[in-house]
């Protein structure tokens, strides 16, 4: 990760992992367990997103913030972020079956990036309201039923894989005028039928 020393707008597109149910695993299972089972997830996660050519900028608990198109622009941000997504999920489903699950939130815009921080805690933040948004769509998969959505402002960015996403509505969000229209990854089994 290069270190931003001029702060700037970069135009990314923002993904949120959250693994289902976690707090309730951790309550009934020891300390070990429950760090076992949270870096085990975040091993497979995170080369994912470097493989792909994003940024894991915050671990959060029992989820994530990566980042695509920062530090390092990468005009096919969004193309990437939803490859990582889908891959994310085929991933986890081979790994770990039954035993996680997660909801993947992802959006894009114009976000300020630049070194954040204070004191001996200092990093590459990245702010705006693309972040928050990502934060909230992710939170709407589990309301939705589906473990991946795509607001309308990626998928406008999208060169490739727009037709594996499937229209699921619109979300009302807190703080904007208008609805947010979302679209899932249609999910296929190992036969290629798509599956819900």
């Amino acid at each position: 990760m290069s270190e931003r020393d001029t702060p700037e707008w970069a135009m990314v597109t923002v993904m949120f992992v959250d693994i289902r149910g976690f707090t309730s695993f951790a309550h009934r299972s020891t300390a070990r367990e429950a760090v076992d089972y949270l870096n085990e997830f975040f091993e497979l996660a995170i080369p994912v997103l470097t493989r792909h050519g994003g940024h894991a900028n915050k671990l959060l608990g029992d989820g994530l913030l990566g980042v695509f198109g920062a530090p390092e622009p990468a005009p096919d941000h969004a193309d990437r972020a939803l490859a990582a997504g889908a891959e994310m999920l085929e991933a986890i489903e081979l790994q770990f079956g039954e035993r996680l699950r997660v909801g993947i939130g992802i959006n894009s815009g114009l976000v300020l990036v630049g070194t954040i921080g204070g004191g001996s805690l200092v990093e590459l933040g990245v702010v705006g309201d693309p972040v928050n948004v990502a934060a909230r769509v992710q939170d709407a998969t589990r309301e939705l039923r589906v473990p991946l959505l795509v607001t309308e402002a990626t998928r406008c960015l999208l060169e490739s894989a727009g037709g594996r996403l499937e229209p699921r509505g619109s979300l009302s969000l807190r703080g904007k005028p208008e609805p947010i229209p979302v679209h899932g990854l249609m999910l296929r089994n190992a036969s290629g039928t798509p599956v819900a």
